[in-house]
């Protein structure tokens, strides 16, 4: 189905012969709506950790693809998530993060209890046939794979496990039963459509030009690609925000519990359609999150994980993982301006995709081009 907006263009399931999507995909605003309704509207995605929501009343917002949204657990501890817009006129009823044991709208004062219940509206007893429970938050499905929290706007979608198929038996070892601590947080802003970021999430092509530090292990990298996500896995070597140190042998503290020694030689990476990425290695975490904020503007958060423990949590240990993935970053931010400029420049001709070295980039044009053309 096409409903107009879109170009002619159907998915492509041979890398051998596959091109890249036509530069509309980047910076069409009429397309980047529509994501925001068909792929943030439909999709799991992942606005948060469970660490961010320590006990009950505690509260976060977000407004990931310009979607309000408060992530909170009410007084039991449960987690909930519901749009961050008053059902009186669109107020936000919170700001930023904190502990309530209510929710107050910031412009009439209208108040909701943390399991979304209007429970406070000044002077409107005057108001005939007023329905309280017809004025009660929005929900949106709420769920949590290890300590990473996701949501659908979809009250009917399939589960979050269906969605993730088998990843949480691959990284079992390293979310399940591990005591984690939220070492560093980075926010970074790049002047880019949010797709770009993720493809290049997606592929390894660019590694050996873009990033110096990664060229040690590009030619071991495996890449899987299939049903919402890209997974590669490449060996631990000399790369410096990866690798098992020597100081790691000297404080077995620094390493996670129960790897296996595939897991203790490796790093694991996983991109979730649409803007989740996940990296894993003996010592560390990372995940980040993609958060589009215009057709051509995207905020990126990352989230450093470790063991917790006084080694782990030391500057010496934190420090040179944190300062060599920040690296990477600004690396790959530094070129996705430059591609969003000849994207807008109109002289762009879809090019081959590489079939070795893309197939996870493939896997995603082929996800966004699916979300779009469904129906609804």
């Amino acid at each position: 189905m096409n409903n107009g907006l879109l170009p002619t263009i159907q998915q492509q399931q041979n890398p051998n012969t596959a091109f890249s999507l036509p530069s509309s995909f980047y910076t069409d605003p009429e397309i980047y709506n529509l994501e925001k309704q068909k792929i943030f509207g439909k999709s799991w995605y992942c606005v948060g950790l469970t660490h961010q929501l320590p006990k009950p009343g505690a509260y976060f917002t977000v407004d990931i693809a310009e979607c309000p949204i408060v992530l909170l657990r009410d007084k039991q501890g449960t987690l909930r998530a519901f749009f961050n817009i008053c059902s009186h006129r669109a107020g936000p009823i919170a700001r930023g993060s904190g502990q309530a044991n209510l929710l107050t709208c910031l412009y009439h004062a209208w108040c909701f209890d943390l399991e979304g219940n209007l429970k406070g509206a000044p002077e409107m007893k005057e108001a005939e046939a007023f329905d309280w429970s017809a004025h009660a938050l929005t929900p949106l499905l709420v769920s949590t794979w290890g300590c990473f929290i996701f949501v659908n706007h979809d009250l009917h979608a399939e589960p979050l496990a269906t969605y993730l198929g088998d990843m949480p038996e691959r990284f079992q070892n390293y979310l399940q039963d591990q005591d984690l601590a939220l070492a560093h947080r980075a926010e970074y802003w790049v002047d880019a459509n949010w797709k770009l970021f993720v493809e290049t999430n997606m592929e390894n092509y660019h590694e050996p030009t873009l990033h110096p530090s990664l060229a040690p292990y590009y030619k071991e990298i495996e890449t899987e690609a299939k049903g919402n996500y890209t997974y590669q896995w490449c060996p631990e070597k000399d790369v410096a925000f990866l690798n098992k140190t020597e100081r790691e042998d000297e404080h077995p503290d620094t390493i996670f519990p129960g790897l296996s020694p595939a897991e203790m030689s490796a790093t694991r990476l996983v991109t979730f359609f649409p803007n989740f990425d996940l990296g894993c290695s003996p010592g560390s975490i990372s995940a980040v999150i993609v958060d589009p904020q215009a057709v051509d503007r995207t905020r990126i958060e990352l989230f450093w994980l470790v063991p917790n423990t006084e080694a782990a949590l030391s500057s010496d240990n934190l420090s040179p993982m944190i300062v060599a993935r920040d690296q990477v970053h600004r690396e790959d931010l530094q070129i996705l301006p430059d591609l969003q400029k000849r994207h807008a420049s109109g002289h762009y001709r879809p090019g081959r995709i590489c079939p070795t070295r893309e197939v996870g980039l493939l896997l995603f044009q082929n996800l966004v081009i699916q979300s779009l053309n469904e129906a609804g």
